[in-house]
């Protein structure tokens, strides 16, 4: 197994943040059944699925729940479907045509553990099946899928009273084919992430696998990360590409591929401030433009690109969870 260090990508300067040539105008559309935020989701057969997450607070404190809905953008009406198994947050989320992925994570209320539960959900059968449980409990990382195999990468543990007591570099793999997919496989082993953080993103582009942004441990004042790191699964190997514009974590289930681009919708930034802000990396050019804000800031919303569109729902803002959905054309 290789590992490849190299230096940290510094952020890019704000003259290289014109306008991109996609430009998207935001559009208020039916809000979701509740509000919610820390929830996972992603995009499969033209509709967008939303899975768990914190739908309120109470005496401050993120309260979280199992509700599952689907959001039909060409009718704008949402559904609900059935419970998922857990009441989960923060779990790496990814999908094929027929089934979304949720792995890791934290359980209940806050501040709940970390967990080490694999889940899929098939959208045409609507049921749940256990996969193999990752190598080990973790919140916050990022899932990605790379042909028939699972990535998972990154996390953080904490203790029972909610204290971040380590950010990991782990990276397993899971074939889905084959003993995989009865749910008898077995998670390997590959080439560490080499920044350590959780709360990151993960996305597929051209054949390689992007970490993205995230934070370390729970300073979200100051540890938001604007690094992003390319894997070739090809060598077994990471590299630093172009940084983020800002540091930003909370963007778990808001990055996702549109356009030959890679999407990064809301999040939270230094001063533990919510951000408005859409970036789209070119992995051609190694460039990040930015396209049109959303409406309003967003922690930890879930967006997907639905055909030509981008959809983006849900997510904190200072005052609590909302209910929104964005659409971008």
């Amino acid at each position: 197994m290789l590992l490849t260090l190299t230096a940290c990508a510094q952020p890019i300067d704000d003259a290289d943040l014109a306008d991109d040539a996609l430009p998207v105008t935001w559009t208020a559309r039916t809000p979701a059944p509740t509000t919610l935020y820390e929830g996972q989701g992603a995009v499969v057969g033209g509709k967008l699925y939303v899975f768990g997450g914190f739908d309120k607070n109470v005496n401050d404190k993120p309260m979280a729940t199992r509700a599952a809905s689907m959001y039909d953008p060409a009718a704008d009406r949402w559904t609900r479907l059935r419970d998922i198994p857990d009441p989960v947050t923060h779990a790496g989320v990814a999908a094929d045509d027929r089934s979304i992925y949720l792995a890791g994570g934290f359980l209940g209320n806050h501040p709940g553990p970390q967990t080490d539960h694999v889940w899929r959900y098939d959208v045409v059968d609507e049921t749940w099946s256990a996969l193999p449980a990752l190598p080990v409990a973790r919140g916050g990382g990022a899932l990605v899928r790379l042909g028939r195999d699972l990535h998972f990468f990154g996390g953080v543990t904490r203790d029972a009273r909610g204290e971040y007591l380590s950010d990991h570099q782990d990276h397993w793999v899971l074939t889905l084919d084959g003993a995989g997919q009865s749910g008898t496989g077995t998670w390997r082993t590959a080439a560490p992430m080499p920044n350590p953080r959780n709360h990151l993103a993960g996305a597929v582009m051209n054949g390689r696998i992007y970490a993205i942004g995230g934070q370390h441990l729970g300073d979200e004042a100051n540890g938001n990360q604007s690094e992003v790191d390319v894997y070739d699964a090809a060598t077994d190997t990471w590299r630093a590409v172009r940084a983020l514009p800002i540091p930003l974590g909370h963007i778990t289930s808001s990055v996702f591929g549109w356009r030959e681009r890679i999407i990064v919708a809301g999040g939270v930034t230094q001063g533990e401030r919510e951000s408005a802000q859409v970036f789209a990396y070119d992995p051609v050019a190694d460039r990040w433009t930015r396209l049109p804000a959303l409406p309003g800031p967003r922690q930890s919303p879930v967006a997907d690109a639905v055909e030509d569109a981008l959809v983006v729902v849900t997510g904190a803002t200072s005052a609590g969870p909302t209910d929104s959905t964005f659409m971008g054309r």
